[in-house]
């Protein structure tokens, strides 16, 4: 039994967190007449399994990397296990949990299809999705000839000058706007939609169940990100971190993309097959709120989204 509990019982001894003092405290006294929690326990390894969706998990090359494999790898370092990350298609998630011991899946939104599917662990990661549109010409970034156009009017109007001058210079502005409106990149009769998204997701699902049909489902959000930016639609549909970190990788200014309305606001747990013990859940719960406390799961965000 010492051999059974002393990697736990030491990451307990260094935090000292009152939560999961506790729940190694129950798991102690449910392990003496549970054969199946001393097998979870005394695993090696574990895999932990997510779709290739960036910023939350993606191959890279040799590794895999991600808001949520960081997270939920870093709990089961806590817990003294040696982690595995891989990238699986989510329909093969099911199956993997079902036929491969010591898995996870280190994020996966909550709906009510997949509530008998697993045993949901704790949340990881809370998440907005919705339309953003893309600020084509920010005031900062007014063409050199209207801002002077801009701050000689107002230059006029404070010293009195001539009445000539001062329609001159409305005139000027004036021309200035009509150009910016009909700019082809931003003419709203350039849309060939008014949506992006993502084909075959949670986004998609949504706009057909709520009778939206003037949008264009393409294979990658990258591609909602260029037909956005280029002005051939209005809006993305999308996760807004997904949003955020695809348009830092790309050559687009950052700046110029705006969550315009909130849709949707899924959460992504962790999950675990049927067959986990209820004891074997608890002590994730805990070491995965702990690190929530603390602080460490929005530091992992920062990285990966503002940095």
């Amino acid at each position: 039994m010492l051999a059974l509990v002393s990697l736990p019982l030491a990451y307990a001894q260094q935090e000292s967190g009152e939560v999961f003092t506790e729940a190694l405290n129950k798991v102690l006294n449910e392990a003496q007449n549970d054969a199946s929690i001393v097998s979870a326990l005394t695993a090696s390894q574990v895999t932990l399994i997510g779709p290739e969706v960036p910023p939350f998990s993606w191959q890279q090359q040799d590794k895999v990397l991600g808001i949520t494999m960081d997270v939920v790898s870093l709990a089961g370092e806590r817990l003294g296990f040696q982690v595995k990350r891989q990238i699986v298609p989510l329909k093969r998630e099911l199956a993997m949990l079902e036929h491969y011991a010591n898995t996870y899946i280190a994020g996966l939104a909550r709906t009510p299809e997949r509530e008998h599917q697993f045993r949901w662990i704790a949340p990881v990661i809370a998440i907005k999705a919705g339309y953003l549109r893309w600020q084509h010409q920010p005031a900062s970034d007014l063409p050199a000839k209207a801002q002077a156009v801009g701050d000689e009017q107002k230059l006029s109007q404070r010293q009195g000058l001539g009445q000539g001058l001062e329609q001159g210079l409305e005139q000027g502005l004036e021309n200035s706007r009509i150009e910016k409106q009909s700019s082809p990149l931003i003419s709203r009769h350039r849309y060939r939609a008014k949506l992006c998204v993502h084909y075959n997701t949670p986004m998609e699902e949504w706009l057909k169940a709520h009778g939206e049909n003037d949008y264009i489902a393409v294979t990658s959000e990258q591609a909602c990100l260029s037909l956005l930016a280029e002005g051939l639609v209005e809006y993305w549909f999308t996760d807004f971190y997904i949003a955020r970190f695809l348009t830092r990788k790309s050559s687009y200014p950052p700046n110029n993309l705006i969550e315009h309305e909130v849709k949707i606001t899924p959460t992504l747990y962790m999950a675990a097959p049927l067959n986990v013990s209820s004891a074997d859940i608890e002590l994730w719960r805990a070491t995965l709120l702990d690190m929530s406390e603390r602080g460490e799961i929005k530091a992992i965000i920062d990285q990966y989204i503002n940095q």
